[in-house]
């Protein structure tokens, strides 16, 4: 099914990373529309009849709006890409397809927002040196369900790449902002560097 241009609300270094990323490696038309930085109020108040709740991502396909970076992948798929960048569902990888692309949003990514709301958003007198400490020890234990999955092959499916490794792949980008080093062991850094080797990240990542 061909596709008009989907609009995109983007902010560097959101989860609208995760769609944009999807759309360039499928080679989907689309627009981006990046909103002004105001925390809480993204977009301003036009933006509020995109996404009620003024946050990002969201994207507009003709009458469709939609809002869940991870539902938005699954949309987008289902919709213009058919049997790309997933195994078909009566594959014996969907299972892990499917656990792994929801991992990312479900498992690591509250825990990686604990750190960085430790480290960088709340003001000092209002962080949590247990909290903190106990995010890095969890951090640690998620991460190793990644890195088991890793041990034999580049990617997440054994396959190759699929929209799993950018679901995950966009939690590892907000470790590096949290500052979580100490919890990306040399396989995970390695996995990282695949995933940031590929032509669509460096396009997507010029995005301003």
């Amino acid at each position: 099914m061909s596709t008009a241009e989907i609009t995109v609300y983007h902010l560097p270094r959101a989860r609208s990373l995760r769609v944009l990323w999807l759309l360039e490696e499928l080679g989907l038309p689309y627009r981006v529309d990046v909103l002004d930085f105001v925390p809480g109020k993204f977009g301003g108040e036009s933006y509020t009849k995109i996404h009620p709740l003024n946050k990002v991502p969201a994207i507009k396909d003709g009458e469709t709006i939609m809002y869940e970076s991870v539902a938005i992948m699954q949309y987008i798929m289902d919709r213009y890409a058919p049997g790309q960048l997933r195994p078909d569902v009566r594959d014996p990888d969907y299972g892990t397809y499917l656990q792994f692309l929801h991992y990312g949003e479900s498992t690591l990514a509250p825990v990686i927002a604990s750190l960085m709301y430790q480290r960088h958003f709340f003001p000092p007198e209002q962080r949590c040196p247990q909290i903190e400490a106990w995010a890095e020890v969890e951090l640690a234990k998620v991460l190793t369900l990644l890195e088991d999955q890793l041990a034999d092959h580049d990617y997440i499916l054994k396959s190759g790449f699929s929209a799993a490794d950018i679901s995950v792949g966009y939690c590892l980008l907000l470790a590096r902002i949290a500052r979580a080093h100490a919890q990306l062991t040399d396989r995970i850094q390695e996995y990282w560097e695949t995933l940031t080797d590929r032509d669509a990240w460096h396009r997507i990542s010029a995005i301003k």
